[in-house]
């Protein structure tokens, strides 16, 4: 009866291990990092206190969040796929409908940004096209249009970054709010 309990006992504590592990990423393995929908690319660096810290790439700015160390939750692998169905709220539309992203795709992104010393926000348009598309839904963008102005914020703001291609609801970046997005 005791050998029972303790094989059992053994099997759920390899089971829980196991468990554990399945999330755990090797150091040098490219991930990125998510802060609210964007995302930054890096490499695992170390560990520390359970947590992984994360050496980004030179064009990757993460702008929105720098925490020494990331929990887990915030860490996804980076895998590239061609193709992924995210979410758009239409402007004249209370639902979002679902719709299919490729790369190559071309999108107007309308978003809100404030400058420091000003008391409105402006609210801008640019038109970007997906470069590339990673497995968890984030897409980084490549700006190809627009007024100067809102290029310019644009890439200040989010960059070489990726950005979640769920937009149903509003995607925040420190001072760049994405309000709505039509495909081309």
């Amino acid at each position: 009866m005791k050998q029972q309990k303790k094989l059992t006992l053994g099997i759920v504590f390899c089971l829980f291990s196991m468990a554990a592990q399945a999330d755990h990423y090797p150091v040098g393995t490219q991930v990125l990092t998510d802060c609210h929908g964007f995302f930054a690319k890096g490499k695992i660096k170390r560990m520390y206190q359970e947590k992984y810290v994360v050496h980004y790439d030179k064009s990757s700015r993460p702008a929105h969040c720098t925490p020494f160390s990331w929990d887990g939750r915030f860490v996804v692998p980076y895998k590239s796929v061609t193709k992924y169905t995210g979410k758009i709220k239409p402007k004249a539309s209370f639902f979002s409908t679902t719709i299919e992203f490729e790369v190559g795709d071309k999108l107007d992104i309308y978003y809100k940004a404030s400058e420091r010393g000003k008391f409105l926000d402006d609210k801008l348009t640019v038109t970007v096209e997906i470069v590339e598309i990673i497995a968890n839904g984030a897409a980084q963008f490549k700006v190809i249009g627009g007024e100067v102005k809102a290029q310019q914020q644009f890439t200040r703001w989010v960059g070489t970054n990726y950005v979640s291609l769920d937009f149903s609801s509003h995607l925040v970046a420190d001072r760049l709010t994405i309000l709505n997005v039509d495909k081309l």
